[in-house]
C-alpha cells in the first residue's frame, strides 16, 4: 500500500505542474486579432459630397481582451490610427475605388491590455495578420444551364451590380497606339528622342518613350473626330517641328506607325514622305473591368466581357462549377494587337490578368424571382 501510495502521490504532482503551466500561458497564447463587423463593401460612384466614403468602426484584442494605444494604419496611407481604450478604431473607407485595402499594426510601443504593457515577446507585429477589406461590384446569377456544346459544362449567367449613379467602365477599347522610328538624315537610328503630339487647343498630348537603339518610340493617344496635331521631336535638347502652319493629321478609331527622319540642318521636318511616312496599324489599348473564377490556374473556363448593363456569362466544367467557386474583379489594361473586342465576346480565362489589389473571393447571390 505505501509502494502505491507513493506512485499515485507522484502522478498527482505531474497532473499538478502541468496543470499549473497551462493556467499561466493561458493569456500569453492568445493571438492578437483585428476584427470588424463589415469587411466587404458594394462599389459606389465618386461623388463631390463625399458620400462614396465611410466611416467603418472596429476592435483590436488580444484573445477577448481590447488592446489599447495600438498604432494602425491602412493600406499606403501613412496616417496614424490609435485604438481606444477598449480597442476600438475608425477608419475612412473609399467605396469608389475597385480592390482590397489591409489595415496594419504598425506600433505596439505605448500598447497596453488592462492597463498593463505589452511585454516584449509579444510586440512582434509581424505576426499580427492584417484585416483586409474588399470593395467590389456585387455579383448576381440569373441562371445556370448545361452547355448546348459539351454536356459536362455549365453555362453560367450573371450580372455586375453597380451603384445606380455609377459609370462603369467595362474592358473595350481606351486608346490607340502610335509607334514607329527616328533617324538621322543618312537612315542611322537615333537613341534618346521623345516624339510629342499635341493639339493647337492644347486640351490634349502624348509623349512617347525615348527612343530605344533602334530608333523606336511609342505612345498612345486618343484622336478626337479626325483631328489636326502638331507633332514634335526632342533629341538632344534640340526640337524638331513640322513646317510653320503644317500639322499631322490623326485618323480615327486606328493605330498609326509614323517613320520620321530628321534634317540634317536646321530644325524642319518635312512633311512627306521619305522623311514623314505614316500608314495605319492594328491593335488598339484596351482598359476595363472583368471578371472571372477565382479558381486555381489550370482550371480552365470561358467568359464574355460584360455588356453595358454588367451582364456576362461563363462556360466552365460542371463538376467545377458545383464546388461553389468564387469570384475575382480585376481593372485590366493590355494592348492587343489584331483582335477587336466588344462586350459579349468570349475570352479565354488565361487571357485576364487579376492586378494586385483586386478584390477576391467575392461570394454570388443567386437571383430569386
Amino acid at each position: 500500500m505505501k509502494v502505491f501510495s507513493k506512485a499515485l502521490f507522484s502522478i498527482l504532482l505531474i497532473v499538478t505542474f502541468v496543470g499549473c503551466t497551462d493556467s499561466k500561458s493561458d493569456t500569453e497564447s492568445q493571438e492578437f486579432q483585428l476584427k470588424m463587423d463589415q469587411t466587404a463593401f458594394s462599389l459606389k460612384q465618386w461623388k463631390v459630397d463625399g458620400s462614396h466614403r465611410s466611416s467603418i468602426g472596429g476592435r483590436f484584442m488580444k484573445g477577448d481582451k481590447p488592446v489599447a494605444n495600438a498604432v494602425l494604419q491602412v493600406g499606403n496611407n501613412k496616417r496614424n490610427i490609435e485604438t481606444s481604450d477598449d480597442g476600438s478604431f475608425q477608419i475612412l473607407l473609399d467605396q469608389s475605388l475597385l480592390g482590397e485595402t489591409n489595415v496594419y499594426v504598425v506600433s505596439l510601443k505605448d500598447a497596453s491590455i488592462e492597463d498593463k504593457p505589452i511585454s516584449k515577446d509579444q510586440s512582434d507585429i509581424d505576426k499580427i495578420d492584417p484585416l483586409s477589406l474588399s470593395v467590389y461590384y456585387p455579383i448576381e446569377i440569373t441562371s445556370t444551364t448545361v452547355s448546348t456544346q459539351d454536356p459536362n459544362q455549365t453555362e453560367v449567367k450573371g450580372k455586375l451590380i453597380a451603384d445606380q449613379t455609377a459609370s462603369v467602365a467595362f474592358f473595350q477599347e481606351d486608346k490607340f497606339k502610335i509607334s514607329g522610328l527616328v533617324k538621322d538624315s543618312i537612315g542611322n537610328p537615333v537613341q534618346g528622342a521623345i516624339v510629342w503630339i499635341d493639339r493647337d487647343t492644347g486640351e490634349g498630348f502624348a509623349k512617347s518613350s525615348p527612343t530605344d537603339g533602334n530608333g523606336y518610340y511609342s505612345m498612345y493617344y486618343l484622336p478626337e473626330e479626325d483631328e489636326d496635331t502638331n507633332l514634335t521631336v526632342d533629341y538632344q535638347s534640340i526640337k524638331y517641328t513640322l513646317p510653320t502652319n503644317k500639322v499631322f493629321h490623326f485618323p480615327e478609331d486606328t493605330s498609326l506607325n509614323v517613320e520620321i527622319t530628321l534634317p540634317r540642318e536646321g530644325t524642319v521636318i518635312d512633311d512627306k514622305p521619305p522623311t514623314l511616312v505614316s500608314h495605319t496599324a492594328d491593335g488598339a489599348l484596351y482598359l476595363g473591368l472583368l471578371v472571372g473564377l477565382d479558381v486555381a490556374e489550370n482550371v480552365d473556363y470561358t467568359i464574355t466581357i460584360p455588356d453595358s448593363e454588367g451582364n456576362f456569362s461563363i462556360t466552365v466544367l460542371t463538376d467545377v462549377w458545383e464546388k461553389n467557386p468564387t469570384f475575382f474583379e480585376t481593372n485590366m489594361s493590355t494592348f492587343i494587337a489584331k483582335e477587336k473586342f466588344q462586350s459579349g465576346d468570349s475570352l479565354p480565362s488565361s487571357f485576364i490578368e487579376i492586378k494586385q489589389g483586386a478584390p477576391r473571393n467575392i461570394n454570388s447571390e443567386l437571383k430569386t424571382n
